[in-house]
């Protein structure tokens, strides 16, 4: 069975809410969720902050946090699931920044550098996995990995 799948089945049962903030993943995450019939029991809501002000504005990050750890980074991943966790009143959030293009936006992260953390039972992890293909493929598998962490979790 699909981990996704399997992944909202677990959330369902354990009468959980999930919101997610998405940097390089462009809201791929919230809609691989959407996907699944009747998941508005679960799924309260997703921001796509994908530019430094977003962030800011949205999430609540500040600025100087940004500059003195990049945007692409554990410490702004933990910020942005924190932000959204408090944005929408979830049980769980997920936020995901990184680096999945050609050349590195920020100029501090490298390419295919990219950071999730997962926000639940106040506790705030973070993993960085380093993504070495193209862009949507490198995409792609942030998407996976954010459901299997996610599914391992809980």
């Amino acid at each position: 069975m699909d981990n996704k799948l399997l992944t909202i089945q677990k959330l369902r049962s354990e009468n959980l809410t999930l919101s997610v903030a998405e940097s390089c993943t462009g809201g791929k995450i919230a809609s691989d969720i959407v996907s699944f019939e009747g998941v508005s029991d679960i799924f309260l809501g997703g921001v796509v902050t994908y530019s430094i002000d977003s962030k800011i504005k949205i999430l609540k990050i500040e600025k100087v946090r940004i500059e003195e750890f990049g945007v692409v980074s554990a410490e702004i991943a933990k910020d942005m699931s924190i932000g959204v966790k408090e944005l929408f009143g979830s049980d769980i959030s997920i936020a995901v920044t990184g680096n999945v293009g050609l050349k590195s936006g920020d100029g501090l992260s490298t390419v295919g550098q990219v950071f999730i953390s997962i926000n639940f039972k106040n506790k705030v992890d973070v993993w960085e996995f380093n993504l070495d293909d193209d862009r949507n493929t490198n995409i792609q598998n942030a998407v996976s990995k954010v459901f299997s962490l996610l599914e391992n979790i809980l």
